[in-house]
């Protein structure tokens, strides 16, 4: 995600750049820096039964079952729970705008909505690589991403789940996902009494210090989301991992992207209509090449939200900007 350095207050040259011929703040700006995130219309929110975020049951362990014999008795048998919590971050960022600059040619309306329309964005891009890379580990006050918990194919809870392939090296690796997205499963999460999705609260005209300690004027503006992910059943995601370097085992005449890919939706637990797939460019247009190549009819496009959207073996395929090059993983 490209960010500007810059972080003062927008000047009259960052007004003048969104003036359209007639004086008017321009709506239309072409977004070049928007990320492809449909991956965000995807997920369920769940309220958390916490304050910071939401408390698991897991079962572990089943009661064992006995054969007898008449005039036999048995043991009393339980099963086993465990709890773990799931947390939720605070991702946030100000705006603050000189009252001046803004009521130029009176379009401080019109100036702050094209502020917002940027703040969100960038929220949602920062929400999205989270999503995927994140790590509480490293982190604490951050969310726990997919990755960290489908870390390697081994020493893991969920390591029967991860599928490194081919030839692995470097830092140049792509992943492919398969998440089922249902409460119960793997789902979003806000905090208990909070509410889902991203806020603005415009905090008006206030005093703030500027570059020199000197109090201006300004409009500010509070941006501020509170999410989490929460997986419960493991057994609904899957990993394949494969390196774009590793041309023997990856050929766009092969058929491996496309058989790996079978092979995922036959290692999670169960497909349902909230199954998706998650790729970046690179793996996608691996894919697609490899199914030209064998005439393999699994990639269709189906009607979605108005949208043509492709699908493989009848799950939908997301292609993400999220998804970047990886290290590799075992």
């Amino acid at each position: 995600m490209a960010t500007i350095a810059d972080t003062g207050f927008p000047n009259i040259v960052n007004v003048a750049k969104r003036l359209t011929p007639t004086g008017a703040i321009e709506q239309d700006i072409a977004e070049v820096l928007n990320k492809n995130l449909e991956l965000l219309e995807d997920i369920p929110w769940v309220e958390g039964n916490l304050p910071t975020g939401h408390r698991i049951t897991s079962r572990n362990a089943l009661p064992s079952m006995s054969w007898r014999k008449l005039n036999q008795g048995l043991d009393p048998v339980k099963s086993e729970t465990l709890q773990y919590d799931e947390t939720c971050g605070i991702l946030e960022a100000h705006s603050k705008i000189d009252v001046d600059v803004a009521d130029l040619n009176g379009n401080t309306a019109a100036f702050r909505m094209s502020e917002d329309k940027a703040f969100i964005e960038a929220m949602s891009q920062e929400f999205a690589r989270a999503l995927f890379y994140e790590s509480v580990t490293t982190n604490p006050e951050r969310i726990h991403g997919l990755a960290s918990r489908y870390a390697q194919s081994s020493g893991y809870t969920a390591s029967s789940y991860v599928l490194p392939k081919g030839t692995l090296s470097g830092t140049n690796c792509e992943s492919i996902w398969l998440v089922t997205w249902e409460e119960g499963k793997i789902f979003g999460i806000y905090p208990k009494g909070s509410k889902a999705g991203l806020s603005r609260e415009d905090l008006g005209r206030v005093y703030a210090p500027d570059a020199n300690s000197k109090q201006l004027l300004v409009y500010a503006s509070r941006y501020q989301w509170k999410p989490g992910l929460a997986v419960k059943d493991y057994r609904y995601g899957c990993r394949m991992q494969w390196d774009p370097d590793d041309s023997s085992n990856f050929p766009d005449t092969g058929k491996n992207m496309y058989l790996y890919m079978q092979q995922m939706l036959g290692t999670v637990y169960r497909v349902t209509p909230n199954t998706r797939f998650y790729m970046s460019r690179t793996s996608f247009n691996k894919l697609s090449a490899q199914l030209a190549s064998n005439s393999a009819n699994f990639l269709e496009y189906v009607e979605a939200g108005k949208r043509r959207v492709p699908s493989f073996l009848g799950v939908p395929v997301r292609v993400t900007d999220a998804l970047v090059g990886e290290s590799a993983i075992s």
